[in-house]
């Protein structure tokens, strides 16, 4: 199935193409409100029944790990809760309106939530609007993330300005460096 989702609507402020923004206009489309399925509003975000899902931190108590991702079976709006079926093993997990903010919608997630993970296809976008984030290393890293199939939505001139830039910055450890 292939959605059209009209990019000229969305708010053309910085971080309109940013993962956050992504998510409300492919919910929209992939999962658009309807009477049949329960919703639930947390802060600004609104999770329905059938909405992707990924864990943003570390839950022990649910067995649940930053970067889990899984689609809601059911909302519960009297309880406030939701269970979640996580990826690949089907691992069902109940959340109390406590743990609900722990979620974040999954239909768009940027490089470092997919970091290890591979998805059948990957779209990304590449404008110049991201000018800080446009570095070779990161185009390859964005690729080895799709088995099948990588499509860059953007224009070339951005492409071109991530692909003659090479990230050189040196990460901020705690390691020493030994001779």
């Amino acid at each position: 199935m292939i959605w059209r989702i009209d990019l000229s609507a969305v708010d053309r402020t910085r971080g309109s193409l940013g993962s956050a923004n992504l998510n409300k206009v492919i919910q929209g489309k992939a999962n658009p409100p309807h009477q049949s399925k329960c919703q639930l509003k947390v802060g600004e975000r609104i999770f329905r029944e059938g909405d992707r899902v990924i864990h943003r931190r570390n839950n022990y108590d649910l067995n649940v790990f930053n970067g889990d991702i899984g689609k809601i079976i059911s909302i519960d709006n009297e309880e406030l809760t939701a269970i979640v079926s996580f990826y690949p093993d089907s691992r069902e997990v109940n959340y109390k309106k406590e743990n609900i903010m722990e979620l974040d919608l999954a239909y768009a997630i940027t490089f470092h939530k997919s970091q290890g993970s591979e998805f059948k296809a990957v779209i990304i976008p590449i404008l110049t609007q991201h000018f800080k984030m446009l570095y070779r290393n990161l185009i390859y890293t964005g690729l080895t993330r799709a088995k099948d199939l990588a499509v860059f939505v953007g224009t070339r001139r951005a492409l071109s300005m991530a692909i003659q830039q090479q990230d050189v910055s040196q990460r901020q450890t705690c390691f020493r460096k030994f001779d």
